[in-house]
């Protein structure tokens, strides 16, 4: 009884930190480190605005453009489209650009059903600021559906991608150096994109894995997974290029086919925040069915970010949406603190084709039919110490992202991932689920590459470390399965490696407390 009685007094922590171990893989991460090996686990500390180096800015002091002093009215009848556009083309007039600020109320955009009429920001340095998300705050609400038409659009003028560079050496994953045939266009400092697609490399990086006939967009002539990785250049020495964040995959030269250094163009420091947006989909007449139809699908879309860097969405809430947020070829992108809330949708946030965007704090909780998530091509996305509902599955669309991890998730499930079959897999190697909780109504057996039956799920060997589920689930095809059942340290992956970076200090470590 003295035994039990001690127990109960001691700390929750306490127990917890007793319950918990350090896994096998973060130990490797970390000797790794030390000693200039190839980690097993990809560096996740990457991704972010600035890789997460520092913090989201403080706007106080950025010139103020506000909405009203355009011909924006909150709460009337009249739309506020013209007003809004007029404000955003004033901040990008300016110096520097600035801030669009919403005062609180209801603001209403979309007054027909012109897919093509979009706000458009197509400069850096703008950033969209209500008076906050919740009551009282700022509202933006679509009237009208615009089928595959998002309202706010983030999208520089031109993106122009001619070859600057074509590698001439293998080079490995996780490590920082590639070497070119000719250096002559590129200097320090410039944003590139690594760019190939081909069948055979698609086959290099997938053996000893076969490859279904069905999944017709890697082979032939122009087929392959797309190849898109954003880097930053650090230092030439020579033909030696050396990039600020690391490869996450094996590069291996095939005949035929390039390895492409190109220009990365975009928007920088441009952002959302404090704006509840909301849309008419809440009266449309039927519930959300996947894949019924455009309306259900595409009808009320809220934000894209394309081609943006350094670049972040805070303290909002997307309510009642088919969509809410969609990113492609985002360098450095950070999603906080925001929130999917209302009648079921499609999508919540999808990165497309970038490197780095970094999705964290959120909650989803079965208000779209796909949480959080990533595809085609995409590179170290991270999404960390956020919620989603019970059999609300995270969002892996196909078209073979990889290096992406999920980190300290509650809720969610891996099925109905979504994508076209010629599409799949749905991802490359590197999947890492880490203290994932997985949320279902019924026991689950994810076979992750199953070569008999079409699966919604088809991923390379992912890797899992402290999986638990509220219902049996079991894997086959996986490449790490460790701690099954029990919370590892550390608790969060991404947090961990971003201080190995930025301090070398271990936090899961003994030590460290």
């Amino acid at each position: 009884m003295k035994q039990f009685l001690l127990l109960l007094l001691l700390p929750a922590s306490a127990l917890t930190a007793r319950a918990q171990s350090v896994t096998p893989l973060w130990q490797d991460f970390v000797s790794a480190k030390h000693t200039g090996k190839t980690p097993v686990l990809p560096d996740f500390s990457y991704a972010g605005y600035h890789f997460s180096e520092k913090a989201l800015p403080d706007l106080r002091g950025k010139k103020q453009f506000n909405v009203t002093d355009y011909g924006a009215k909150p709460d009337d009848d009249v739309f506020d489209d013209e007003a809004i556009q007029k404000a955003i083309d004033a901040a990008e007039a300016n110096p520097g650009g600035g801030v669009v600020f919403f005062a609180p109320g209801r603001f209403l955009i979309a007054p027909d059903s012109n897919n093509k009429k979009q706000i458009r920001i197509s400069k850096s340095g703008i950033v969209l600021k209500g008076s906050g998300a919740e009551t009282g705050g700022t509202v933006i609400h679509q009237v009208t559906m615009r089928i595959n038409g998002r309202q706010f659009l983030f999208r520089p003028e031109d993106t122009p991608s001619p070859a600057l560079a074509i590698l001439s050496k293998d080079a490995g994953r996780e490590t920082f150096t590639v070497e070119v045939q000719d250096a002559g266009k590129l200097k320090t400092g410039q944003d590139v994109v690594l760019r190939h697609r081909s069948e055979a490399f698609t086959r290099l990086y997938f053996a000893p894995l076969d490859l279904k006939p069905q999944w017709t967009r890697l082979f032939g002539e122009k087929g392959g997974m797309q190849i898109f990785e954003i880097h930053t250049i650090q230092k030439i020495e020579g033909n030696r290029v050396t990039f600020r964040n690391p490869l996450h995959l094996d590069v291996r030269l095939v005949p035929g086919a390039n390895w492409e250094l190109v220009p990365y163009t975009a928007l920088e420091e441009v952002g959302i925040e404090d704006i509840r947006f909301t849309s008419n989909w809440k009266n449309y007449p039927e519930e959300f069915i996947h894949h019924k139809n455009e309306i259900h699908d595409y009808a009320y879309e809220a934000v894209g970010m394309e081609f943006v860097k350094n670049s972040w969405v805070r303290n909002c809430v997307f309510e009642d949406w088919n969509e809410g947020i969609f990113i492609r070829s985002g360098y450095g992108v950070t999603v906080t603190n925001t929130h999917f809330r209302g009648k079921k949708g499609h999508a919540s946030v999808h990165a497309r084709t970038g490197y780095g965007v970094l999705v964290k704090n959120c909650s989803f909780n079965g208000a779209q039919h796909h949480g959080a998530g990533t595809g085609y091509s995409a590179v170290g996305t991270v999404i960390t110490q956020c919620s989603l509902g019970t059999d609300q599955n995270f969002d892996i669309h196909s078209g073979q992202p990889y290096a992406t991890l999920y980190d300290d998730i509650k809720g969610g499930v891996f099925y109905n991932l979504g994508g076209p079959e010629p599409g799949h897999p749905h991802h490359g190697k590197y999947l890492v689920l880490w203290n994932f909780q997985h949320s279902s109504a019924k026991e689950q057996h994810y076979n992750f590459w199953d070569m008999s039956r079409r699966r919604n799920y088809t991923i390379a060997a992912p890797l899992m470390v402290g999986f638990r589920s509220d219902n049996p689930v079991t894997f086959e095809n996986y490449q790490v399965n460790e701690e099954q059942g029990k919370e590892v340290m550390p608790r969060s992956l991404f947090e961990a490696q971003l201080a190995l970076r930025l301090t070398g200090k271990d936090i899961a470590s003994p030590k460290s407390k």
